[in-house]
């Protein structure tokens, strides 16, 4: 019997993409053949500048109607996948404009652009069955959320993001370093994933 063992240092956004993670790691459990793990902090990708362990690194981040910061992240992560390959590989896994629109895609095929940071948030509290006031920030929400999330609907997820980038018009593309991003919605975040999921065999 083979054993798959992979570890991975994600420095998150916030608590809402750390609480992703685990549930990820979760349903990708199969001890004991398989085991991922993410270990995570909420920081920005600075933080992964002093970060020495040997294996994949990955920032987790949002748009969030801060283009400076953004491509800034975005230009860290890049340099420091050159810099470490082949040893490491340093992932950026960006949500534009936030994490909002990552959760919906897990339910529904969406692919709308907005204008406020808060504009997905409605549409999160339909689809995952939550109160009108609910705020899906809050740990307890954001459980409630994540429960109904599956291992398949990660992989919809992912589909669905490559079809709003397979849509995209070559006109529109902005370049930092060697990436290559749009305006909302667009992800990297689904990139990240997949590499997750076709290492430990759950996507062949």
């Amino acid at each position: 019997m083979s054993f798959y063992r992979k570890n991975y240092l994600c420095v998150c956004e916030g608590q809402q993409e750390e609480m992703y993670l685990k549930r990820i790691a979760l349903l990708l459990k199969r001890f004991p053949e398989s085991v991922v793990t993410f270990n995570t902090l909420i920081d920005n990708p600075y933080r992964l500048n002093k970060a020495y362990e040997e294996y994949d690194h990955a920032a987790l981040f949002d748009f969030d109607f801060n283009e400076v910061e953004f491509r800034n992240n975005i230009g860290i992560c890049d340099k420091l996948d050159k810099k470490n390959r082949p040893t490491k590989r340093v992932y950026h896994a960006y949500s534009n404009v936030n994490f909002d629109l990552w959760l919906i895609l897990h339910k529904e095929c969406f692919n709308k652009s907005v204008s406020v940071n808060h504009a997905y948030v409605a549409d999160v509290r339909r689809i995952y069955g939550l109160n009108k006031t609910d705020n899906i920030k809050k740990e307890s929400v954001v459980k409630k959320i994540l429960n109904q999330i599956t291992i398949d609907d990660v992989k919809k997820a992912i589909e669905r993001a490559k079809i709003i980038r397979g849509r995209k018009i070559a006109d529109d593309k902005k370049q930092i370093g060697t990436t290559t991003y749009y305006s909302d919605p667009d992800f990297s975040i689904d990139v990240f994933l997949e590499r997750v999921l076709v290492e430990c065999g759950e996507i062949k």
